[in-house]
């Protein structure tokens, strides 16, 4: 297993780790429910960070399979403080099948050595409150608690 940088024919690929995302969270929270074309929007979605120079999508390859992918950019603060940017990571997943073996650890390696080759000076990441499996991750890498969301719905 290797990890490298996201190409588009990775794209297939990445379609069946997504929908395996997916459907994992909408069992934690209805509001993960697709749309009809939501496969479709997210392969335009994911086809434009290919030319985003503050976007980086990394896979991890097993036998030509991609197995997992992690999606990191840069973010702006507000022009009010100190620290300018950061990075974030925008999704994490590992297939099933491959799950506690680590991929899910070097792909975050990896994309935090991108962030900090950006000049980036933190990480953040938005974990489902339900989600007590992502959550367990990444505080075993080092995250802190920091802010929460809260929602109202109607």
């Amino acid at each position: 297993m290797y990890i490298r940088e996201a190409v588009p024919d990775d794209v297939s690929g990445l379609k069946v780790l997504w929908t395996e995302f997916m459907d994992y969270h909408v069992d934690l929270d209805s509001d993960y429910t697709r749309s009809d074309d939501a496969l479709a929007n997210w392969v335009d979605y994911i086809n434009a960070k290919f030319d985003n120079e503050s976007t980086k999508i990394l896979v991890a390859v097993e036998e030509d399979i991609v197995v997992g992918y992690i999606g990191a950019m840069i973010r702006m603060y507000p022009p009010v403080w100190t620290i300018s940017k950061y990075g974030y990571i925008e999704e994490i997943a590992v297939t099933e099948n491959f799950r506690r073996k680590g991929i899910a650890s070097q792909l975050l390696t990896a994309a935090q050595n991108w962030l900090l080759s950006q000049g980036t000076s933190r990480i953040k990441v938005n974990i489902d409150s339900a989600n007590e499996a992502s959550q367990g991750f990444f505080r075993s890498q080092g995250f802190l608690d920091n802010t929460e969301t809260l929602i109202k719905k109607f």
